[in-house]
């Protein structure tokens, strides 16, 4: 599907260009906190942020593996997944030029990690030349979620890994699009109230953000955005209008 200007992922990228330099935070998902997780660690203001990338991941071995990141925002997680998991490589894809820019300039340091702008529904990279694709929080807003697994498949090594995350209306199918694109779901659960838990710990850090760095006309749409207690995306979560899902699938073929 070719992208408009009404498209979502388009609206996403103009926002993420808008927003790119707001505010000084590296990783741009709601978290992952256990029942009973401490409060937040001023020394380490984005660990819950950090703790979805660890639980997205779990036991999946990558070390030493070409890892891809789709949607790689301003470069945070591709960062801590090179330095907790030691991949030999990792390029981050995202759809906003300004994010690119700023994950390169941050991070252009790191050993075997890099970025370029990119497409999800038309990733840059020959077929199976991946070994573990990761997706944290950003499918939702893409065009084409078919085309989208497809090319997760396409590019996936046989055997290779699909480390997914992301938040879903209450009544949709995200394993049958998964299967339907020759991926075999190796395990798939609901961690709402775990992303839930990290942003009651993590709201006064995320209004901050929003009141201390975020232009005032674009305020409102970040609080709705950030998951700040009381506003939209929490709330959405406490109805569980949406669901939080973390899925992960293998290439079998």
């Amino acid at each position: 599907m070719s992208s408009t200007p009404e498209s979502r992922s388009e609206k996403a990228r103009a926002f993420y260009d808008a927003t790119a330099t707001a505010g000084d935070f590296a990783f741009m998902n709601y978290g992952y906190a256990r029942p009973g997780a401490p409060p937040l660690d001023a020394a380490a203001p984005e660990q819950y942020c950090q703790q979805l990338y660890r639980h997205v991941i779990g036991t999946t071995e990558v070390a030493g593996k070409r890892l891809l990141e789709v949607s790689s925002g301003r470069g945070g997680g591709a960062a801590f997944v090179m330095s907790a998991f030691r991949p030999a490589s990792l390029v981050g894809v995202d759809i906003s030029e300004q994010n690119v820019a700023l994950a390169r300039a941050r991070f252009a340091a790191v050993p075997g990690l890099s970025f370029q702008v990119g497409r999800a529904e038309q990733l840059p990279f020959p077929d199976g030349s991946i070994d573990a694709v990761l997706n944290v929080e950003a499918s939702h807003l893409y065009d084409d979620h078919p085309r989208y697994f497809a090319e997760v498949h396409r590019v996936l090594a046989v055997g290779g890994r699909f480390l997914y995350a992301d938040l879903f209306w209450s009544n949709s199918d995200p394993e049958r699009l998964i299967a339907d694109a020759g991926l075999a779901i190796i395990d798939s659960e609901d961690i709402t109230a775990n992303v839930l838990q990290a942003l009651d710990l993590d709201s006064e850090r995320r209004e901050h953000i929003v009141t201390s760095g975020i232009p005032p006309a674009m305020q409102e749409d970040y609080r709705n955005w950030a998951g700040v207690k009381g506003f939209r995306a929490y709330n959405r979560f406490t109805s569980r209008e949406w669901v939080y899902r973390c899925i992960r699938a293998r290439r079998p073929r």
